[in-house]
C-alpha cells in the first residue's frame, strides 16, 4: 500500500491534493478558502456565537465543496485528487482532529436530502439528511467526484454516492477503534436499505466502499497521514 506523508505548515502543502504540487498560474490549490458573502451583520455575529462549532464547521465543509474553484480543481486535478482535498480541508476546520475531519468529509459528501422509510401504517416517513437551501444542496452535490472506481458507471451521477459509505465507515471504523464494528453497521445498512428504504438495494458496490472506508478508518489510528485515494484502488472480494 502506498503510504503518502503529509507535512503539516505555513509553507507546507501535501503534494498529492494539488496534482502536481505546485499552484498553478491562478495560485489556485486545494487550501482554498470558502467565500464569505454578505459582509459584516450583527444578527450574523450572534448566530454564529450561539450555533455549535460542529453545524458551523459543516457550512465551511459544503461550503467549500459548493466553490466553483473546488470544481475547478475536478476538472484540473481529476476526481481521486479532489477527494483527498475534501479530507485535507475537513481536517484543517477541524483544527487537525481526524476523528471530527472525517465526520465533516461525510456531511461534505452527503447526496440525499432526506431518507423514504416503508411504513406499515402511513406508507412512508421521510427523514431530512440535510437543511441546506434547494440552491445551496444541488450545488455541492454537483460539484462532487463521480469516477471513483474502474467500474464506475458512465453517467453523470457516476458513483458520488460511494462517497458517503467510504467516510462513514472510515468515521466508524476510527471513532470506535473498532473496524469490526464499522464493517456490521455497513452490512445492517445495506441490509436494511433493500427492506426498509424506497427505492434502496443491497449493492456489492456500496458494501465494497464501506469496506474500503473501514480500512482507511482503521489504519488512520496507527498512520495519521494517510489519504483516501490510497484506499479506493485496494483489492476487494465481497465476502457477503
Amino acid at each position: 500500500m502506498v503510504m503518502t506523508l503529509l507535512v503539516f505548515g505555513a509553507a507546507a502543502r501535501p503534494v498529492r491534493a494539488q496534482c502536481d504540487g505546485v499552484a498553478s498560474r491562478d495560485t489556485l490549490t486545494w487550501d482554498f478558502d470558502e467565500e464569505r458573502t454578505g459582509g459584516f451583520s450583527v444578527g450574523k455575529v450572534l448566530e454564529d456565537t450561539f450555533t455549535p462549532q460542529l453545524i458551523l464547521d459543516t457550512r465551511k465543509i459544503r461550503a467549500y465543496v459548493r466553490d466553483p474553484r473546488f470544481r475547478a480543481l475536478l476538472e484540473r486535478c481529476g476526481d481521486m485528487r479532489t477527494v483527498d482535498g475534501i479530507y485535507l480541508k475537513a481536517l484543517m476546520i477541524g483544527d487537525g482532529n481526524i476523528g471530527r475531519a472525517l465526520f465533516l468529509a461525510l456531511m461534505a459528501v452527503l447526496e440525499h436530502r432526506k431518507v423514504e422509510f416503508r411504513m406499515p401504517i402511513v406508507e412512508s416517513l421521510n427523514v431530512p439528511l440535510t437543511f441546506e437551501d434547494d440552491s445551496l444542496f444541488h450545488a455541492r452535490v454537483h460539484n462532487l467526484p463521480s469516477r471513483i472506481y474502474d467500474d464506475t458507471p458512465s453517467d453523470a451521477f457516476g458513483d458520488k454516492d460511494k462517497l458517503q459509505h467510504f467516510f462513514a465507515s472510515a468515521y466508524l471504523a476510527y471513532a470506535s477503534e473498532a473496524p469490526d464494528l464499522a464493517r456490521t453497521a455497513g452490512n445492517m445498512v445495506e441490509w436494511g436499505e433493500a427492506r426498509f428504504i424506497v427505492g434502496g438495494a443491497d449493492d456489492p458496490r456500496d458494501r465494497r466502499a464501506n469496506k474500503h472506508g473501514e480500512a482507511f478508518g482503521r489504519d488512520l489510528l496507527v498512520v495519521k497521514s494517510l489519504l483516501p485515494s490510497d484506499y479506493f484502488t485496494l483489492p476487494y472480494k465481497d465476502e457477503n
